[in-house]
């Protein structure tokens, strides 16, 4: 019972520290005198990604053992994680694919806002946006959503469950304009299950850190590219 409340506890403690992160620059400029409203959209987010590799730094010094060991894992049984990954990011792929499909026919929305927040992000700051997007949010997010969040639960359908859902919610909840919004938990939460089936599977958070790693790469570049930069 004790183990279970620390690990609460620490989820509890590193979501916050999550959602909070941006403190950890806007305090020191606002000690400063700094006026916070002269601040770019570039700046913002480069200010946003140190405040995330701390967050990142954080983690990492918590649960070192943990991702040494998972390392030498991963790296021992490469081919297995890798086949295995591919074939469950593909199967949230699609539920998301689907999902979107059903939500933009039947309804008046046709685009997440998180989505549209990302492409305007991407317009003003592509370099940190990508960044942000393919390299410190993959960590961060897998290791509180799938590890943290996770290691709470000893069901590991009730786990997938709830990752899945709290990872969707996490996309639409700080951005959503209307209740409709909230459909959009949806394709993001069966992205969120597919990784969180992948750790409940092969006990492994680097593997779905891979493929989030690739999903968010592959969508970024791709938008990167249709903007024509």
């Amino acid at each position: 019972m004790k183990d279970r409340i620390k690990k609460i506890i620490l989820f509890v403690g590193l979501f916050i520290l999550f959602l909070y992160s941006d403190l950890f620059y806007l305090v020191p400029l606002k000690l400063l005198k700094f006026d916070l409203t002269k601040l770019t959209s570039r700046e913002q987010l480069i200010g946003s990604n140190i405040s995330s590799l701390i967050v990142l730094i954080i983690i990492f010094i918590i649960y070192h053992k943990y991702l040494i060991s998972k390392f030498k894992d991963y790296k021992k049984n490469f081919s297995e994680y890798f086949d295995f990954g591919m074939k469950i990011w593909f199967i949230g792929i699609i539920g998301m694919v689907i999902s979107n499909l059903l939500i933009s026919n039947l309804t008046p929305l046709q685009e997440a806002t998180n989505e549209a927040l990302v492409d305007n992000m991407l317009k003003k700051a592509p370099l940190e946006t990508f960044i942000s997007a393919s390299f410190l949010a993959p960590f961060i997010e897998e290791m509180i959503f799938r590890k943290s969040l996770g290691d709470m639960f000893k069901n590991k359908k009730v786990m997938v469950i709830a990752s899945g859902l709290v990872f969707g919610l996490l996309h639409v909840v700080f951005s959503f304009n209307t209740p409709l919004d909230f459909l959009y938990v949806i394709p993001y939460g069966f992205l969120g299950g597919a990784f969180a089936y992948i750790v409940a599977k092969k006990d492994n958070v680097l593997i779905p850190i891979s493929f989030h790693f690739i999903h968010n790469s592959v969508l970024t570049l791709f938008s990167i590219i249709l903007m024509g930069f």
